[in-house]
């Protein structure tokens, strides 16, 4: 997705919490190490706003591999 595309999605997703204060975005990772830069990225590159506005919410996964970032809907 190009970066016109995640504005929209982050965009969204402030929406979506501005209408149920309980929506959050939970991203599971291994965030220690090499894989905080993951985070960041998604936090600054790919959801700026709605990690500004606290709808983010990462939670480490021992012993995960990333082997790319994809927005998934469970």
């Amino acid at each position: 997705m190009n970066s016109n595309g995640w504005k929209v999605v982050d965009a969204s997703l402030v929406v979506l919490a501005g209408r149920n204060p309980d929506f959050r975005v939970v991203v599971r990772g291994g965030f220690a190490g090499g894989n905080r830069v993951v985070r960041q990225r998604i936090e600054s590159d790919y959801l700026p706003l709605a990690s500004l506005n606290g709808i983010l919410k990462f939670e480490q996964v021992p012993n995960v591999q990333i082997h790319r970032l994809q927005l998934r809907v469970p």
